[in-house]
């Protein structure tokens, strides 16, 4: 499939609901306790479909981390992987989920094109 964009859901919401508890439950069936993680699950009709899960942060070249941050008030997986080593009593009061409602608002959108061709040139 191809990404268009990505809009933060709200941990109340029907979808997060669904899609959180299915997401730690793949973590734990992995063994994995400790550290950031990347999941990609599709909500179909019939429930989630996994897609991907990674331990690591999510991708983008950290193109998120800013709407991360705007969200939660402060903080993304980075700074909070950061602060498990380096700040203990900042780790300890992350919350387990973002706030809600959230703090501010926004959403990753991505350009996709359908036309073919070779680009030669970004004049401007």
């Amino acid at each position: 499939f191809v990404y268009f964009g990505m809009v933060p859901v709200d941990p109340n919401s029907v979808e997060a609901k669904i899609l959180i508890p299915y997401a730690r439950g793949v973590l734990d069936v992995l063994g994995v306790s400790n550290g950031p993680s990347h999941a990609e699950v599709i909500l179909t009709p019939t429930g989630p479909c996994l897609v991907e899960m990674n331990v690591r942060a999510h991708g983008g070249d950290g193109n998120w981390r800013s709407l991360a941050r705007g969200l939660t008030g402060g903080y993304s997986q980075v700074e909070v992987t950061v602060d498990s080593y380096l700040d203990k009593k900042q780790f300890s009061i992350t919350p387990n989920l973002p706030p809600t409602p959230f703090r501010s608002s926004g959403q990753e959108v991505i350009l996709v094109s359908y036309s073919r061709g070779r680009v030669i040139g970004t004049p401007g």
